[in-house]
C-alpha cells in the first residue's frame, strides 16, 4: 500500500517549512457540522500561534532576495540573473504578504469565536 499524494505532500518538510497550510488539520468529508466548526477552529488556533515563525521565514526571504537583487545591479552582473532576483524579491514579497492576510484572518475568526 503506497500513501496518496496528498498524505506525501503534506509530509514534505520542504513544504511543512514554507506552508502553514499543509500543518493543518484536514476536515474528513463524512464530518458532522460541528466536528467540522470544531476542526476550524482548531486549525485557527494553531495559525494565530504559529504564524508568526511563517512571517519571519518569509520576511527573511524576502530581505535575502531584496539585497540579491540590490548586488545583481551591477554592469557586470548579466541581465537574466538581475531579472531572476528581481523576479524571486517579488514572489517572496507575495508571499509573505500571503502569510500576513492568512494570520489576520486566523485572529479574526479567533476573536469571532471567542467573542
Amino acid at each position: 500500500m503506497t500513501p496518496s499524494k496528498e498524505n506525501a505532500n503534506a509530509g514534505s518538510v520542504w513544504i511543512r517549512f514554507w506552508s502553514p497550510t499543509s500543518a493543518l488539520e484536514p476536515t474528513p468529508a463524512h464530518a458532522s457540522a460541528p466536528e467540522r466548526a470544531a476542526i476550524r477552529s482548531r486549525n485557527y488556533v494553531w495559525l494565530k500561534t504559529y504564524m508568526d515563525i511563517y512571517i519571519l521565514r518569509w520576511g527573511a526571504l524576502w530581505a535575502a532576495c531584496l539585497v540579491l537583487a540590490l548586488l545583481a545591479t551591477d554592469d557586470a552582473v548579466p541581465g537574466v540573473l538581475f531579472a531572476i532576483a528581481l523576479a524571486s524579491t517579488m514572489a517572496s514579497f507575495f508571499g509573505l504578504v500571503s502569510m500576513v492576510l492568512i494570520y489576520r484572518r486566523a485572529i479574526r475568526a479567533v476573536k469571532d469565536r471567542t467573542a
